[in-house]
């Protein structure tokens, strides 16, 4: 008996690693107007955000159903494996709810459920960590005593370009999208333990790389025996010139670099540019 890891898609994890590590995605699903979409199934990130620009409103985003779990969970279970779930923070969506539901319906023993805390980048990192303990051979109540204590060392920021579509989705007023704006704001958001909240606001895209590499030097983060994950949206450019500014600085293991998707890129906009990765 195998353990499955099951994640849902807002943790943006790279098409070559699900491939990989036979890791079983479930999409959020994307709604612009009455148009609905499977996120990364029906909808890749270039597509969204071609779409995103051109929207009158922003796209509303579904979380997964107790009903989709159910099916995905019992057709794992007939070929015989555990399955290890991790999804997004249940703070931001009732994806996690769903899947704790649908587990409670089934009721087996063979089901683990992992609240992450967190969305994007930092589950992406914790999924990381789930992968290195399954191919060490670990029991699955380890590997899920394990990821429930490391996961209060998420670390995950990210510097939005526009507050356009913070304002579009009602988490800022237009007046303060306006005035953030005509300053040429950049906020600075932290997603920690459930939460999204802005720790800093910068002025100007040169000033949110600067501030990245000095956040890593202030916090004295050993980045030698990490992989580190930068995201980005439709702004490749301005990653290659923070991933050069980081590594001519810190000895970095690993970087893994993607495009954020659907669900992210609905409230980010384009131009948002993340850091993550697991601080332990």
């Amino acid at each position: 008996m195998g353990i499955r890891i099951i994640i849902d898609s807002t943790s943006d994890v790279t098409e070559d690693i699900i491939k990989k590590h036979n890791i079983k995605m479930v999409p959020l699903t994307v709604n612009f107007g009455e148009e609905s979409y499977k996120d990364k199934i029906e909808l890749s990130s270039t597509e969204f955000f071609k779409k995103l620009v051109n929207a009158e409103k922003l796209p509303t985003t579904s979380q997964v159903s107790p009903g989709t779990f159910v099916e995905t969970f019992s057709e794992i279970l007939l070929e015989g494996d555990q399955i290890l779930g991790i999804f997004l923070a249940s703070e931001l969506s009732g994806t996690y709810d769903s899947a704790r539901i649908a587990k409670n319906m089934i009721g087996s023993d063979n089901i683990q459920i992992i609240d992450s805390k967190s969305v994007c980048l930092g589950a992406f990192a914790l999924i990381l960590e789930a992968i290195k303990l399954v191919e060490q051979g670990r029991q699955i109540d380890e590997i899920v005593e394990e990821l429930e204590k490391v996961k209060e060392n998420i670390v995950a920021v990210a510097g939005l370009d526009t507050l356009k579509y913070l304002e579009k989705g009602g988490r800022l007023s237009k007046g303060q999208a306006v005035v953030g704006s005509l300053l040429n704001i950049k906020p600075i958001l932290e997603i920690k333990d459930g939460k999204l909240s802005v720790i800093e606001k910068v002025r100007g895209k040169n000033k949110t790389i600067k501030w990245f590499d000095e956040w890593i030097e202030k916090n004295e983060f050993d980045l030698s025996n990490k992989t580190l994950l930068l995201f980005y949206a439709q702004n490749y450019d301005q990653l290659k010139i923070l991933r050069k500014a980081l590594e001519s600085k810190y000895k970095i293991k690993n970087i893994i670099e993607q495009e954020v998707g659907a669900v992210i890129g609905t409230h980010a906009g384009p131009g948002v540019l993340g850091l993550g990765f697991l601080n332990k």
